[in-house]
């Protein structure tokens, strides 16, 4: 099955929404849109019966019209890692055991956060939590990593996995440079590789199996996901998480929108969800911590 929804209802008559869906098909965007969609159709067939059936527009796929060559590793984009075979089980087997958590981050530390490294958001908070992998690992901190983005040419409504995928490489120390250095070189020093990605992939027609999350250190920005927009019958959601199963063993870290669930006026905030080892989370928490990124009052 390519997704999977379960509903759950509470005596409290509350509702859990949970979406499962193999994400080589689409990303938290058009899984957003998907949502949304949903319930706009459930609220249409409860107020006036079924609506009249509508088809979602869908990529054309290109005629396999050639035999497919094995896709050599020296051909991968540097965002791309070959992995064993997964057949139709979708996720790759970590080589580690790896642990998710979340955490929120408040107006107030974004703001901080701004005035301390002194530019945009996203790759302000991406230098901390590079900083802090690289100190935790060492000798085998990572100077490459991956960076996911929202592509402002998406047409919304289309199911697609239309995210800017770029790499950024740093020629120094991670643990000693400068937060501020290390954010400039997010913002401007991307190499995008989405066209290299496709291009490989349509090169041995998915034969090869890659993973791009986890391949390097990733962070991925959704923080413009439309996951608050679902509406039924006349609430919105009080809280959304995301996560993706199938990480690879360097780790990603995901920025997705704030909610009101921890405050008011938290929604102008943010929720990150680290995914990484789990012999690496307890240091983690505890260098974010030491930034003032992650408060005791965190969940878990």
């Amino acid at each position: 099955m390519a997704f999977y929804l379960q509903v759950t209802h509470f005596k409290c008559r509350g509702i859990s929404l949970g979406l499962s869906w193999a994400h080589v098909l689409g990303d938290a965007f058009s899984a957003a849109d998907f949502m949304n969609k949903w319930a706009q159709v459930v609220t249409e067939i409860q107020s006036s019966g079924p609506p009249k059936t509508t088809t979602l527009p869908l990529p054309n796929p290109k005629p396999e019209d050639f035999e497919a060559p094995t896709l050599l590793t020296k051909d991968l984009p540097v965002s791309l890692n070959r992995v064993d075979q997964v057949g139709d089980h979708w996720i790759t087997t970590n080589t580690t055991k790896m642990e998710t958590f979340s955490f929120p981050i408040s107006p107030s530390q974004i703001a901080n956060l701004k005035v301390k490294i002194v530019g945009p958001f996203f790759e302000s908070l991406c230098a901390i939590i590079w900083q802090s992998i690289a100190i935790l690992r060492q000798e085998n901190e990572p100077k490459t990593v991956t960076i996911c983005k929202h592509n402002s040419k998406r047409t919304k409504g289309v199911l697609s996995n239309s995210q800017i995928i770029s790499t950024v490489k740093a020629d120094f120390s991670i643990i000693g440079a400068d937060p501020k250095k290390l954010a400039t070189l997010l913002a401007d020093q991307a190499t995008e590789e989405t066209t290299q990605i496709v291009e490989a992939i349509e090169k041995d027609q998915g034969v090869s199996d890659v993973i791009v999350y986890g391949a390097n250190l990733t962070f991925v920005d959704w923080q413009e996901a439309n996951f608050y927009e679902l509406e039924l019958q006349g609430h919105n959601p009080d809280f959304v998480s995301y996560s993706i199963q199938g990480i690879g063993d360097n780790g990603a870290v995901l920025v997705l929108p704030g909610s009101n669930h921890f405050g008011k006026g938290w929604e102008k905030g943010r929720l990150v969800t680290v995914i990484l080892p789990q012999n690496e989370v307890w240091e983690l928490k505890s260098e974010l911590k030491k930034n003032e990124l992650m408060l005791e009052s965190s969940i878990e």
